[in-house]
């Protein structure tokens, strides 16, 4: 996992559960110093993410799918300004979703070629409805549901969604069809 997602994981904490002392108690009980840093485009195991994440879901009482949810839709904005995924100013919500994929991929290939980001594939039924296909070894999901949430907010849109199949349940991917209001 790159730095960057960590960067944002410690400014949800900060901003919204506590400030930095909750984040340094954060790192301490994951076996790092209160003020270890992670770099932006460095790689860190997977682990440490998750650890920390549960750490976060156990300090807030809340399970921690909910938490990973919130997280995403907390760092919607903050991928769109890392990865350059808003190119277009006529762009939405599912726009952005349909050329993440592309994004993400051309931005972390520069980094690291032998990098495996998600694969997210969206495919667009109607004007108000696009089904995400999201597959990766991480299953991380639940931040896929947030950003999507986090978009609408961004986009000022009405966006229900329903996953119709898990990873986590077994199935080979995860498909989250996103509806949109049209009346937004």
């Amino acid at each position: 996992m790159y730095g960057v997602i960590f960067e944002f994981l410690r400014d949800y904490v900060i901003e919204r559960h506590g400030g930095k002392e909750t984040w340094q108690v954060l790192l301490e009980d994951n076996g790092h110093s209160a003020y270890k840093q992670f770099f932006p485009v460095a790689e860190y195991p997977d682990e440490e993410i998750v650890g920390l994440a549960q750490s976060a879901a156990e300090a807030l009482q809340l399970p921690l799918p909910v938490v990973l949810e919130d997280f995403g839709a907390f760092t919607a904005n903050r991928l769109l300004d890392f990865y350059h995924m808003y190119s277009d100013p006529a762009w939405k919500s599912f726009e952005v979703i349909e050329n993440a994929s592309g994004s993400i991929h051309d931005a972390i290939h520069k980094h690291n070629p032998n990098r495996k980001p998600p694969c997210i594939l969206a495919r667009r039924d109607s004007d108000s409805l696009l089904v995400i296909h999201y597959q990766s070894q991480r299953q991380l999901c639940d931040v896929a549901k947030g950003i999507v949430r986090g978009l609408g907010e961004r986009f000022s849109e009405s966006l229900s969604l329903r996953e119709t199949q898990c990873m986590h349940d077994g199935a080979e991917k995860c498909i989250i069809e996103v509806s949109r209001n049209t009346d937004s």
